[in-house]
């Protein structure tokens, strides 16, 4: 036991010494395993605001319990996975032989056929830059660009805060497949980010009962929003952990001023304030209805420390618009997850369900509004839940590592989608699912290290689609280092 205490403390002084980059942006199979150490009661950290703090990282990885060699395994994984995103310069490939018809999962940062990208980094205790410059071909989301800077930001620490600035994704919410109010299906937003660097908890008796804690407030420019340009998206989420097993959050977003829409500090102030309901004789606009408000909470219990059992639950609601103070037109998602071993081979599984209709109901009002007409999207993919408005889904999954050098993860779903899309009066603005449909799809990846930062990543999907009959297709990615042993490997 001494022998695994110390290779474990070894392994966090590692993590923090090599660490230099702040910011950690949203990764799949880095949530997955900071989740898997939670479960296993190796860790506490939360996972469901993204992008997260290399501070908050480093200071769970540092505190680490690790008793078994399945735990150590991740825990080495996790390292391996912070210092690929320390590379100085960094290249990346990708291309698919045709694009998926299914709801994108998370961390998905691919939105073209064909893409490459080159990636610089560089920062020290007080600051963080990525500089990303990505080629496209064939976009999926359409930006009428063929070079972007999506996933650049320049970021700076002062007094325990990150103020982040730049064009990253962000994700809000304990969901494996999907976020109801912040996800990361649409491009990422151009905007300023601010949030804690440490999730410590308050040192005053007075509010240590809250837990460690997080923010996470935004203030970001849509793109090319026809409906009203210029339109702004702004949103808070606070998460705190009052209990070592349970997680809570609240989060709150809105679309405000742009071309035609008032801009003034009284908008402003009403719309932070919720009061965005009045009429008057000339209609439903002007200062005292000046946003489209989303809002609404989440939470998550991890049942490792109260019965020393590896598992999960959670749920997450919102509403559009509010009645009695409190979210209304609610949307729902819930699920369950489970992180054991196998043969020391660490596993996930997970099942999730997700309804975005209107309370149940599907009335082209999820994710719309009256004057904000292009709804809440972005070049018409969803800024919540990756299926978009008036849907439905549920999704099982999971992943497993059968060594050092491979990984496997998947997941099979089943999708109702854009079911408003053929009632009257209900104006089509969910270009990912534009009409109604059923899918049933199996998506599977590998995952193969060439080196432990030198991922290769091969994917393949089947799907059976209502609208477009059976579809299948592939794609390969992979993440070079460009340092001198790349070529010497």
């Amino acid at each position: 036991m001494k022998r695994k205490v110390l290779s474990a403390l070894a392994l966090a002084m590692a993590v923090q010494s090599a660490w230099a980059q702040g910011i950690v942006l949203n990764d799949e199979a880095l949530r997955s395993d900071l989740n898997w150490l939670n479960q296993q009661g190796v860790i506490q950290i939360s996972t469901s605001t993204w992008p997260m703090s290399g501070d908050e990282i480093a200071r769970a990885l540092s505190q680490a319990q690790v008793d078994t060699a399945a735990q150590q395994k991740v825990m080495q994984a996790v390292q391996n996975k912070l210092n690929a995103d320390n590379a100085m310069i960094k290249a990346e490939l990708f291309a698919e032989s045709d694009q998926k018809n299914i709801p994108q999962n998370f961390g998905d940062h691919q939105k073209a056929q064909y893409q490459g990208a080159l990636e610089f980094n560089a920062g020290a205790e007080n600051w963080d830059v990525k500089l990303r410059a990505n080629a496209e071909k064939d976009p999926q989301i359409d930006n009428d660009q063929d070079v972007n800077l999506e996933g650049s930001y320049l970021a700076g620490k002062l007094w325990n805060q990150w103020l982040i600035a730049g064009q990253i994704p962000s994700y809000w919410g304990p969901g494996h497949d999907g976020s109801l109010i912040r996800g990361d299906a649409s491009r990422p937003v151009y905007g300023v980010t601010l949030q804690r660097a440490d999730q410590n908890a308050f040192e005053t008796k007075w509010l240590s009962w809250v837990g460690p804690w997080q923010y996470q407030a935004f203030a970001g420019r849509l793109d090319d929003y026809k409906a009203v340009p210029d339109a702004n998206l702004i949103g808070l989420r606070i998460t705190a952990q009052p209990l070592p097993y349970l997680e809570l959050g609240a989060s709150r977003t809105f679309q405000i001023d742009g071309e035609g829409q008032p801009g003034s500090a009284k908008a402003y102030w009403n719309a932070f304030i919720g009061k965005d309901n009045e009429c008057n004789e000339q209609g439903c606009r002007g200062e005292n209805n000046p946003s489209n408000q989303i809002a609404g909470f989440d939470g998550r219990l991890n049942l490792q420390p109260l019965m020393q059992v590896p598992v999960s639950l959670y749920g997450q609601y919102v509403g559009e618009d509010e009645a009695g103070g409190l979210p209304a037109k609610k949307m729902y998602l819930a699920g369950a997850d489970y992180s054991s071993a196998l043969n020391e081979m660490p596993y996930q599984l997970y099942a999730e369900w997700a309804d975005t209709r209107t309370n149940g109901e599907a009335r082209g009002i999820s994710y719309n509004h009256h004057i904000y007409t292009d709804g809440y999207y972005q070049h018409g993919y969803p800024l919540g839940h990756a299926m978009g408005g008036d849907g439905q889904m549920v999704s099982v999954g999971g992943n497993i590592r059968i060594d050092p050098m491979n990984r496997i993860n998947g997941r099979v779903l089943f999708a109702k989608l854009s079911d408003a899309a053929n009632r009257p009066n209900v104006r089509a603005i969910n270009a990912a699912f534009p009409v109604a449909d059923e899918i049933k799809a199996l998506d599977l990846t590998w995952t193969h290290y060439l080196r432990p930062d030198l991922p290769l990543k091969l994917n393949g999907w089947v799907s059976d689609s209502d609208r477009q009959g059976n579809d299948a297709g592939a794609s390969i990615g992979i993440e070079l280092p460009l340092d001198k042993r790349l070529f010497s490997y």
